[in-house]
């Protein structure tokens, strides 16, 4: 909330060890260069729910997700995107307003 209020874009990546899908967009996807240098123009978040923490369990229920992948973005004065559960670095860098 903090971020947004300052006009910050936030991504959150609810992620686990676990996670096959979520560990194939970290390696292919997330980890790019260009998704790094994008998304360190705003707010990235990582919820692992590696432990099955309540807290991210709510929050992916809050979100009609019973598990994990799940990747939401929080445009600047926008409201929230859902995105898939498998990314491609154009799909995430259109999402966080950049210009593939």
């Amino acid at each position: 909330r903090e971020a947004r209020a300052v006009g910050k874009t936030v991504f959150v990546d609810f992620t686990a060890a676990w996670c096959l899908s979520c560990q194939v967009n970290e390696r292919v996807v997330l980890s790019r260069p260009e998704v790094v240098a994008a998304l360190k123009k705003g707010v990235a978040l990582k919820a692992d729910w590696t432990d099955r923490d309540p807290a991210i369990e709510q929050e992916l229920a809050k979100h009609g997700r019973a598990g994990v992948p799940l990747y939401i973005v929080y445009p600047k004065g926008g409201e929230a995107v859902t995105l898939p559960e498998i990314l491609t670095p154009r799909l995430v860098l259109e999402t966080l307003g950049e210009k593939p």
